[in-house]
C-alpha cells in the first residue's frame, strides 16, 4: 500500500463519521455527556468550598459566643419551650386576674403580665450569665413583689359565698409559686439555650452542606454518563478502524483512538457550560 493511500488516524476517523450512520449522532452524545461532567466537576467543587466555609463561619462564631459549650438546648427547641411555659404562664395570670377583673380587662393584662414574666426570666438568664449578681438580686425581688401583690388581689378581694378569704389566699399562694416556678423554668431555659446567631450560621452551613451533597451526586451521575459515551463513541471508532486500517500497525489504532478521544474532548470548545447559552 502506498503512502498515498496509506491509512492516517485522521482519515480514518473522516471515514467513520462520514459514512457510518451513528457515528455523528454517538460523538456528539459523548460531547456534551463529557461537558456536562466537567460542568459538574466545576459546581461540585464551587458548592464542596462554600460548605467548608459556611462549616468554618459557623464553628468560629459558636466558640466565641458559646466556647465552653453551656448552652446546649436548640434554639428551636427552646423557643417551643418558651412558648408552652407562655402559655401556662397566661393560664395562671388568667386564674389570678380573673377573679379580681372584668374579662375584658383581664385578658389584655394577662398578656401583658406574661410579657413581664418572659422579660424578667430574660433579664434574670443574662444577668446570671454575665454574673451581675445585684441586678439578678433586684429582678428577684421585683418578681416576688410582683406574687405577693397578685396573692393579694386574689385573696383580699370580697366573696358573698365565702366567709373567710384564707381559702383563696392559699389559692393565690399557689398560683404565685407557679407562676414563679414557669418565670424560673423559663429563666434556666434562656440561660442554656444557644444564641439565635449560632442558629442561623447552623443553618446556612446544613443547607450549604446539602447543596454539596447533591452537587457531588450530580457530578457522578454525569461521570457515568460521560464513561458510557466516551465508551459507545470509542467502541464504534475501535471497530471501524480495524475493518479500514486492517494490516496496519498498531500504532495506527491507537492513535486513531488518541485522536477520537480528544476529538470529543475537544468539539464543544467553543460552546460555554450547559444552559448558560453561549
Amino acid at each position: 500500500m502506498s503512502s498515498a493511500h496509506m491509512p492516517t488516524p485522521s482519515r480514518i476517523v473522516g471515514e467513520v463519521l462520514t459514512y457510518h450512520p451513528e457515528a455523528a449522532s454517538l460523538l456528539g452524545e459523548a460531547s456534551h455527556r463529557h461537558a456536562l461532567a466537567a460542568h459538574s466537576t466545576a459546581t461540585a467543587s464551587q458548592a464542596l468550598y462554600a460548605a467548608q466555609a459556611m462549616r468554618v463561619c459557623y464553628e468560629e462564631l459558636r466558640h466565641k459566643l458559646d466556647p465552653r459549650y453551656r448552652r446546649p438546648v436548640h434554639f428551636g427547641a427552646g423557643l417551643a419551650i418558651l412558648a408552652g411555659l407562655g402559655v401556662g404562664l397566661a393560664v395562671l395570670d388568667g386564674l389570678e386576674l380573673t377573679t379580681v377583673l372584668a374579662a375584658d380587662m383581664a385578658i389584655p393584662i394577662t398578656l401583658a403580665a406574661v410579657a413581664v414574666w418572659l422579660t424578667g426570666a430574660w433579664l434574670a438568664a443574662l444577668a446570671a450569665r454575665e454574673k451581675r449578681h445585684g441586678l439578678l438580686a433586684g429582678i428577684i425581688a421585683g418578681a416576688c413583689v410582683m406574687s405577693l401583690l397578685l396573692i393579694t388581689l386574689h385573696g383580699f378581694m370580697p366573696f358573698s359565698d365565702r366567709p373567710t378569704p384564707w381559702g383563696h389566699i392559699a389559692v393565690g399562694a399557689l398560683l404565685a409559686a407557679l407562676i414563679g416556678a414557669f418565670v424560673a423554668a423559663a429563666a434556666a431555659v434562656i440561660a442554656r439555650m444557644e444564641p439565635a446567631s449560632i442558629f442561623v450560621a447552623r443553618r446556612h452551613w446544613r443547607r450549604a452542606r446539602a447543596i454539596s451533597e447533591a452537587a457531588v451526586g450530580l457530578e457522578q451521575a454525569d461521570a457515568e454518563a460521560a464513561a458510557i459515551a466516551r465508551e459507545a463513541w470509542l467502541g464504534l471508532v475501535r471497530t471501524q478502524a480495524s475493518t479500514i486500517a486492517a494490516g496496519s500497525s498498531i500504532h495506527v489504532l491507537k492513535d486513531t483512538l488518541t485522536l477520537a478521544s480528544s476529538l470529543q474532548e475537544t468539539s464543544r470548545v467553543h460552546s460555554g457550560p450547559p444552559g448558560t447559552g453561549l
